[in-house]
């Protein structure tokens, strides 16, 4: 008997509760899904939850910036520098460094040094990416003969810098592309190298550019010189090793450098021409 009016009692709440529910759509009253919410709220802290759990995972790039740079990817990703995080523009930069093949630690160390120089200018984008990848990528010609300063002595001469100022991005990167055709599209890797080989021979030999800031003819005379030079050891090698193949390439290199200029010079006296014609008037019929 007691089991009978127990189910009578269960069956009467369920009544209930289907009568209740009923009015509620009824008068539009709209029911607190309590279990919903409580399940959504879940879903949100499992989430964040992930989120915070998620490790930043360091790839080539982040690489580069540690090792040339020196800084710590977490530290750089929480600083700000202008619109973009410290870290964002360290990549800009670092994308092209290539590794150093000859001379690790002291390219490594003389980078450093310049970079510690050059720090709050790097910061705020002020040195353009072109030239800081210059001089990384090329670090062992900027301290070429400094081997006598001893380990981690070397250094990158601030007259490097006074050239780089002084003739401007443009003028950088139009030279680089005159003396050797780019074959990546991307980076001019030896026409940058060639470049930077010039900017060394200039600094160590007081070499000057003209006020209006032009390098072609600077680096004409540079690399007469050197072709010169290499002309000179030519005569005077007699056996047919790798110093000798080094040097038939340079005069290669050298001479194909000279050539692409004097293109340049011909198609520049042609078009100025061409402009002198153009700008002449032709008599008009009376």
């Amino acid at each position: 008997m007691l089991e009978f009016w127990k189910n009578e009692w269960e069956l009467l709440l369920n009544d209930l509760t289907t009568v209740k529910k009923t009015i509620k759509k009824m008068f539009g009253v709209k029911e607190e899904l309590l279990m919903l919410n409580i399940a959504t709220e879940e879903v949100a802290v499992d989430e964040e939850k992930q989120v915070q759990e998620q490790v930043y995972e360091n790839d080539a790039i982040d690489h580069k910036v540690t090792a040339y740079f020196g800084e710590d990817i977490d530290t750089v990703r929480q600083n700000t520098s202008g619109d973009k995080t410290q870290h964002e523009v360290l990549r800009g930069y670092a994308q092209y460094f290539k590794p150093y093949i000859a001379s690790h630690e002291m390219c490594n160390s003389a980078f450093r040094k310049y970079y510690d120089r050059h720090v709050l200018e790097i910061a705020t984008s002020d040195i353009p990416v072109d030239q800081l990848r210059i001089v990384q990528n090329n670090v062992d010609i900027f301290i070429g003969g400094q081997e006598v300063f001893g380990d981690n002595g070397q250094f990158i001469d601030s007259r490097v810098d006074t050239i780089f100022k002084k003739v401007g991005e443009a003028q950088i990167c139009k030279m680089v592309n005159i003396l050797h055709d780019n074959t990546d599209n991307l980076v001019n890797t030896q026409g940058e190298r060639l470049f930077a080989e010039s900017i060394h021979y200039m600094v160590d030999n007081g070499i000057k550019i003209d006020k209006d800031g032009d390098l072609i003819k600077p680096i004409k005379t540079v690399l007469e010189d050197k072709l010169n030079s290499v002309h000179t050891s030519l005569r005077n090698h007699e056996d047919w090793n790798d110093e000798y193949q080094k040097l038939l390439s340079d005069e290669r290199k050298y001479l194909y450098a000279l050539n692409r200029i004097e293109q340049f010079e011909t198609e520049q006296k042609i078009s100025e021409f061409e402009s002198k014609l153009e700008s002449i008037s032709l008599p008009q019929e009376v």
